[in-house]
């Protein structure tokens, strides 16, 4: 049975991490560790999840003493998870909350089905002109970051995949770990290790990708995130690696 390691990432988000956690808790599928990082942004987004975390030990929740923002706040979420190589690592970002309750047994189903290593999409927003449902790469894609970006939410992969990535990968040109974009930063690595074989695109809308959140990164650090963008699709793109690979 497949161990899901949630990893959720908030930052200012006081409205919407209660929902987050409960879609989390509600899950049909039991077999399943949250840990959820807090950067400290003066409203009360720590303070709401701890009251919809207590009495729940599978969850851990982390108050940063300063802001790590999304990609440093994944590493070390990923890290204190202690998965082990074959658990999946989820990701939720903490204004965002799974649409079902069967949001896990749905993943869980594509990896028992399929053979698959990592899995990606669907979800739908909030936003009327920004509906989601984004659509799969082409079976036999190889140049995922000349194409248009598809590796959208909900984005899932086995523990030891995510080793295979390099630290160096996830950090911009002075060192620093990505504060946007590190969406790009972990799919594009990863995707192309495993092809679309070995990455399986979930139609199903998993997720409500909540674009009413002011403080998002979309809309607060856009150029940030455009600039890091272009950098992360000039790196060179990762070896194939063989079909067999075990975990």
């Amino acid at each position: 049975m497949i161990q899901f390691q949630i990893i959720v990432n908030c930052g200012p988000c006081e409205e919407y991490i209660q929902k987050c956690i409960r879609s989390i808790r509600s899950q049909t599928y039991s077999n399943w560790s949250a840990t959820v990082s807090v950067d400290p942004s003066g409203d009360a987004t720590f303070e709401r999840a701890i009251e919809v975390c207590r009495d729940t030990p599978r969850i851990s929740l982390t108050l940063n003493s300063s802001r790590r923002f999304a990609m440093e706040n994944l590493v070390l979420g990923i890290a204190r998870s202690q998965a082990a190589p074959e658990d999946v690592i989820v990701i939720l970002d903490g204004d965002d909350w799974f649409r079902s309750n069967d949001a896990l047994q749905t993943i869980a189903a594509t990896y028992r089905d399929t053979g698959c290593w990592m899995t990606y999409g669907s979800w739908l927003s909030n936003l009327t002109e920004m509906p989601g449902l984004w659509p799969p790469y082409p079976d036999g894609t190889t140049n995922f970051r000349q194409i248009r970006w598809l590796g959208t939410a909900v984005r899932t992969w086995k523990k030891w995949l995510w080793d295979l990535v390099d630290d160096r990968d996830l950090r911009d040109d002075d060192d620093t770990y990505f504060q946007v974009a590190e969406d790009l930063a972990t799919m594009y690595p990863m995707l192309e290790m495993s092809g679309t074989d070995r990455a399986r695109h979930i139609k199903t809308p998993l997720m409500l990708y909540n674009n009413a959140n002011p403080a998002g990164a979309a809309k607060i650090r856009r150029e940030n995130m455009m600039r890091n963008a272009r950098l992360i699709r000039s790196r060179p793109p990762y070896r194939r690696l063989d079909r067999d690979q075990p975990g």
